[in-house]
Parts: C-alpha cells; structure tokens; sequence
C-alpha cells in the first residue's frame, strides 16, 4: 500500500519562498501549525520552514555549528540581542530559512517506507506528485491516526 491509500485532504496551503519569513511565522502562530510548506515562482514544492528553523536562526551561530557552544548560560539576559537576531529574520525571503535535506515522500512511496522515514525525522514530511508539486504534508501523528483507523476494521 502507498501513500495515495492516505486521504491528503484538500491541497494544502502553501506560501512564495520568497514571502517575508516575518508573514511565514505569523501564519504559522495565527494557524497555530509548526510548518509551512514554501513553492518556488514555477508552483513547485521549494521546501519547509518550521518555527524551530526560525528559532533556529536567531540563536548565535557560535552555537549552532558543529563543535560549537554547548550551552549560552554565560551570557546572562541576551533578550536584546534575540530581539536584533529576530528583527534579522524577519525581514529575509522564507526560501532562505528552509529546512534542509530532509526526505521527502512521493504518492507513490510505500506506507512501510513513509512510517521509516518519518520515524527517523521526527517531523512532518511533504508528499509530492510526479510533477514535484505538493499534495499534502504527513505527520507522524496523521499517519498513527490512519493505522489506528485501519486496524479498528480488522
């Protein structure tokens, strides 16, 4: 079975990736959703911004590479410098914030291999036509809910 098996529901909402990161995050809390699925100028699926790659942005970069910080206790009320970091981000194209190298699921990859994937992510992956246009975004949570659905008729 595959993911066209799964009701996507109506199309889901998508945003310009080049819309303002500042109008991203406040559908996303006006919505109160984590995600928000980003479409390049031809309508195709450019990827996802989330509320932790917002967050993500606006915490020091000495913190966020690889070996960097391991905490910022030291730093004491750095409200105004999240503020000044914020203010940054507000203002840049969603398509500069997208999550980067996640999977993503087709209409036609197998149940099996979507439970894996999203298992591994932890958040929700974008489902994909042939074309790369998008038709749905899956949860871990909607595809426990499918099963749960499915294993009440057996």
């Amino acid at each position: 079975m595959t993911l066209r098996a799964l009701s996507h529901g109506p199309s889901p909402l998508s945003l310009a990736a080049d819309t303002p990161a500042g109008q991203v995050l406040r559908h996303m809390l006006e919505q109160r959703i984590n995600h928000v699925a980003l479409r390049g100028p031809d309508g195709r699926f450019a990827g996802l911004v989330s509320v932790h790659s917002l967050l993500e942005r606006i915490v020091p970069a000495s913190a966020r590479v690889e070996h960097g910080l391991d905490h910022l206790a030291f730093v004491g009320d750095a409200l105004p410098m999240l503020i000044d970091h914020f203010r940054d981000i507000v203002h840049a194209p969603a398509g500069s914030l997208v999550e980067e190298g996640g999977p993503l699921l087709r209409t036609d990859t197998p149940i099996m291999e979507a439970a894996l994937l999203l298992s591994r992510s932890g958040r929700p992956l974008p489902v994909l036509d042939a074309n790369d246009l998008l038709v749905g975004v899956l949860s871990p949570r909607t595809l426990l809910a499918f099963l749960a659905t499915q294993s009440e008729g057996r």
